[in-house]
C-alpha cells in the first residue's frame, strides 16, 4: 500500500506508471507521489545531486532564482533573516539577498548539514527546487514551518504537475530519478487550510505561505 506521504491518507490512484517508476495521485490533497519502491538510497541521491551545475557567477541561474525572490520581497524587509532550505552544493540565494541587507543562512542535508541551524527560527525560508525531493513530504513541511517566526512567510519553488495524463507523460520534470513528489494548486490550498495558513501563488510554479493564523 503506497500512503500519501503528504496527508497520510491511502485513498490513491494510479496516476501513471513507466519502466522507471509508477505515480499515485492522492485524492485527498493531490499530491502526484512516486511508489516507495522506486525511490533512491542517499548514496544514490546524492550522486545525482553533485551533477547540478549552480553557481553564484552564473547570470542565467540568478535570473532564474528570480521567479521566487522578486514575489518575496514584498513579504520581507532590510535586516530580517533568512534560511536557505535546500541550498544544495553551488548556493545562490545569499549571493543575491545578502547584498541587498538579509542575514541568509544556508541548510542543505547532503552539503551543509550544521544542524545547530534548525533550532533557530527566521523571518523567512526559501526552499527552491527542493520540496519535489522530500521522501517524508509532511515531515519536511512541517519541518520548514516550525523554522519560521510567527508572521513570516516560506517560499517555494517547484514546477506544477499537468493535470493532463498525455502532458504528464511529456513532462521532463518527472525524469529527473531525484524528483518523487509533485504539487499543484489544489494541494498548496490543502496544505493552507492544514495548516491555517495565508498563501499565495504570485506566478507559475512559485507559492508563499504566510503564518500568523496559528497552526497545527
Amino acid at each position: 500500500m503506497n500512503i500519501c506521504p503528504l496527508c497520510n491518507k491511502n485513498e490513491d490512484l494510479i496516476f501513471f506508471a513507466n519502466k522507471q517508476k509508477t505515480y499515485f495521485q492522492c485524492k485527498e490533497c493531490h499530491l502526484v507521489f512516486a511508489a516507495e519502491s522506486c525511490l533512491l538510497n542517499s548514496d544514490q541521491e546524492q550522486d545525482v545531486y553533485r551533477l547540478h551545475q549552480n553557481n553564484s557567477n552564473d547570470e542565467r541561474y540568478k535570473e532564474f532564482m528570480e521567479r521566487i525572490l522578486s514575489p518575496l520581497r514584498k513579504y520581507i524587509r532590510e535586516g530580517e533573516s533568512g534560511i536557505d532550505y535546500g541550498c544544495g552544493p553551488g548556493p545562490v540565494i545569499s549571493s543575491i539577498l545578502g547584498p541587498e541587507g538579509y542575514e541568509i543562512v544556508e541548510y542543505d542535508p547532503f552539503f551543509k548539514n550544521d544542524e545547530a541551524l534548525l533550532e533557530q527560527c527566521y523571518d523567512f525560508l526559501i526552499a527552491t527546487e527542493v520540496i519535489e525531493h522530500i521522501y517524508q513530504t509532511r515531515e519536511g513541511l512541517e519541518s520548514m514551518l516550525k523554522l519560521v517566526k510567527e508572521g513570516g512567510v516560506i517560499a517555494l519553488m517547484t514546477s506544477f504537475y499537468p493535470s493532463d495524463i498525455d502532458k504528464f507523460k511529456l513532462w521532463g520534470y518527472h525524469q529527473d530519478p531525484t524528483h518523487v513528489r509533485f504539487f499543484n494548486e489544489s494541494t498548496c490550498e490543502w496544505i493552507a487550510r492544514k495548516y491555517s495558513l495565508d498563501f499565495e501563488i504570485p506566478r507559475e510554479n512559485v507559492v508563499i505561505f504566510k503564518k500568523g493564523l496559528g497552526h497545527d
